[in-house]
């Protein structure tokens, strides 16, 4: 498929964002189609001022992703460490710690919410990049956090199915009043975290 200029971000409850996506095949990246694609997903990841974005989430149903934190998109999330723009395609892990981090995550296709979330504190992933080349990474902290949560876009999950316990999703607009929020409410950890801050306990 090729994708329009300005595709919509999908957003939850369409029954799109919850289905597994196929492999790409390596033979098709370098076409015109592909790489018109990854030119829009990363235009989209921009214009939208996320981190990281996968393609389901622009309805292209493809094992696709792009992450990356720059000056640009850096609003949503002002602490988080630098993470340099990067395509990865079929990425499949190959570990993951046995540690686990904590922080807020907040995701496009979710607008207006965000939840607190564990996932492990580091992954090593292997895929393929832009022209084609097998890539490998070891991503710790919020790159790996970041990695993990665009996978999990891949296989029809979001964020929302990682919080386990109700009152550890809330809105935008209540956590702009984290300050006011009552002591160690929802979690003494929860309440002192910054997006893109971490915490090794709940």
């Amino acid at each position: 498929m090729r994708l329009s200029e300005s595709p919509d971000i999908v957003i939850m409850g369409d029954p799109f964002l919850f289905q597994q996506h196929k492999q790409v095949c390596v033979d098709d990246i370098p076409t015109d189609d592909f790489q018109h694609n990854l030119k829009i997903l990363r235009k989209r990841q921009l214009e939208a001022n996320g981190i990281g974005i996968a393609a389901p989430q622009i309805g292209w149903g493809a094992r696709v992703l792009c992450l990356g934190i720059s000056e640009e998109t850096r609003s949503r999330y002002p602490t988080a460490v630098d993470i340099p723009l990067s395509f990865w395609i079929n990425p499949t892990i190959l570990e993951t710690s046995k540690d686990t981090c904590w922080t807020w995550e907040g995701c496009l296709s979710v607008p207006g919410m965000r939840g607190w979330v564990e996932r492990p504190s580091a992954v090593k992933i292997r895929g393929f990049n832009e022209q084609g080349e097998v890539i490998e990474a070891d991503l710790s902290g919020f790159a790996a956090r970041v990695m993990l949560h665009e996978l999990d876009h891949l296989n029809g999950r979001l964020f929302t199915d990682q919080v386990d316990s109700p009152k550890l999703l809330l809105s935008n607009d209540a956590f702009q009043h984290q300050d006011i929020w009552p002591e160690g409410w929802p979690t003494e950890n929860a309440r002192k975290a910054s997006p893109g801050g971490l915490s090794t306990e709940r």
